[in-house]
């Protein structure tokens, strides 16, 4: 069994993939910026938790020393201060990746995000696609991942559709939800459990070395059959009312420039236009069954 590195490992995804390690009977161990203000599970479970950032090379060290490989999950959404794109999803991959390879973990598995380019228009996916090619030209034996939007207990996604769902605009004479666009940007949800599942069987299969995989679930949802499908999971009905998305952009920005945690990232708004969808998706060949359906595993927005 391996010895693992996870950093980000405390986040959402995080949560997902480091029970599935343990539940394989490899040693974690998780990075954390304070090991004494963590949650109390992560004591319990089983982890090994040691302290670092990986925005500071000289804290890695440690964290990676006797490992036998690395996951790094570090990354942002949404920029605030000093947390740039550039500095959480670019040079942090880099000083991971440096503290891999001087302490000898040769395995090395990078979430990267699907949609992935070198283009500035979209700083998130182009910090992440440096990254990506960075890792991939490490010499490491790298497998990275490109997962379409994660749902699951505790994201921030699913819930805030579900949040726009419960608490619509008042707009007479009814309440709507707002739809950008034509709504029929198009998604691939997939399951943070199946996520979790396919980096456990690219971890174990030498095969996957040198690969590049799309995980998405099995199938295409557009923006407006997710708002669909959530309010029918919450048994509500809403009107729905298209907005163009130039229209949408103004109260976009200035949600962002006011709320810490506005309902949508000028990321996310700016990325609605691209296709979000994993045509040639490995999640079910690496996981070995059909992934959770977007309809099926959403239940938690009812608690």
């Amino acid at each position: 069994m391996a010895k693992v590195l996870i950093t980000g490992g405390t986040g959402f995804v995080g949560s997902f993939i480091a029970p599935r390690l343990r539940e394989r009977g490899h040693t974690v161990r998780l990075l954390v910026h304070n090991p004494r203000h963590v949650k109390p599970f992560l004591h319990e479970g089983g982890y090994e938790l040691v302290e670092g950032d990986a925005t500071r090379p000289e804290t890695l060290g440690p964290a990676a020393e006797g490992m036998d490989a690395v996951i790094n999950l570090v990354a942002i959404i949404k920029e605030h201060g000093d947390v740039t794109f550039e500095r959480l999803n670019y040079e942090a991959t880099v000083n991971v990746v440096a503290a891999a390879e001087a302490a000898g973990a040769r395995r090395f598995l990078q979430m990267s995000a699907n949609g992935v380019r070198d283009d500035p228009r979209y700083p998130y996916f182009q910090t992440k696609y440096r990254a990506q090619q960075y890792v991939m030209t490490s010499g490491l034996d790298y497998t990275v991942f490109q997962p379409s939007v994660i749902f699951g207990r505790g994201d921030e996604f699913v819930n805030r559709l579900a949040d726009l769902v419960r608490r619509p605009l008042l707009v007479l004479p009814a309440p709507v939800v707002p739809i950008p666009g034509d709504g029929k940007a198009p998604f691939q949800p997939v399951w943070g459990g199946d996520v979790a599942d396919a980096f456990a069987a690219a971890l174990d299969d030498p095969a996957t070395i040198g690969q590049v995989y799309q995980l998405g679930g099995p199938e295409p949802l557009t923006y407006e059959a997710m708002i669909d499908t959530v309010m029918d999971v919450l048994r509500v009905r809403r009107r729905k009312v298209h907005v163009p998305l130039p229209l949408m952009k103004p109260a976009v920005v200035a949600m962002n420039a006011v709320l810490p945690s506005p309902p949508v990232t000028d990321q996310q708004f700016a990325m609605l236009s691209l296709d979000n969808s994993t045509p040639e998706s490995a999640t079910a060949a690496l996981i070995g069954r059909s992934p959770l359906r977007f309809a099926d595993g959403i239940g938690y927005i009812r608690e």
